[in-house]
């Protein structure tokens, strides 16, 4: 199984997101584009976890992105930091989550905050925050998840 870290603000709609019409608006995109992925669960990494519980926040989805969320990171003041990712703080975040819950599952994260991931984390797919998920991204994000479905190529 492998794990997507979903952050909301700039990855499922624009942010800040002005128009409450356009909230999650790249939503279905994404649902059809992980359709593909049958051995996927999505961990929600967004700051609104911090507000709203996972099943709140998971009701917010269309319903093929909601039955794959498996739960929600710890905020980064509740997790026992690696002095590494300190400076990190989404990516320290969802480290502990894997630890915790899946050790030595392969995971990447879907955030527009690269300052909040060490520098060349490759396990980031960065959105650009204004725009949100676009076909670019989406596109690198299938490419990453598919080779990290082949056997021989899978990454922990």
């Amino acid at each position: 199984m492998t794990i997507v870290f979903l952050d909301f603000d700039g990855v499922l709609h624009p942010d800040p997101c002005r128009d409450h019409t356009r909230l999650f608006e790249h939503a279905p995109r994404l649902a059809a584009a992980l359709a593909p992925f049958a051995q996927l669960a999505i961990v929600l990494s967004t700051a609104w976890r911090t507000e709203h519980g996972a099943q709140a926040l998971a009701m917010q989805l269309p319903p093929a992105l909601r039955q794959r969320v498996v739960g929600a990171t710890r905020a980064f003041h509740e997790i026992d930091r690696r002095p590494a990712l300190a400076a990190y703080r989404r990516q320290a975040e969802c480290q502990d989550w894997i630890d915790r819950e899946q050790p030595q599952r392969c995971w990447f994260a879907l955030d527009d905050r690269p300052d909040q991931f060490e520098p060349y984390c490759d396990r980031l797919i960065a959105t650009d925050g204004q725009r949100g998920l676009d076909d670019a991204t989406l596109n690198r994000l299938c490419f990453l998840l598919a080779q990290s479905a082949r056997p021989d190529r899978a990454r922990r």
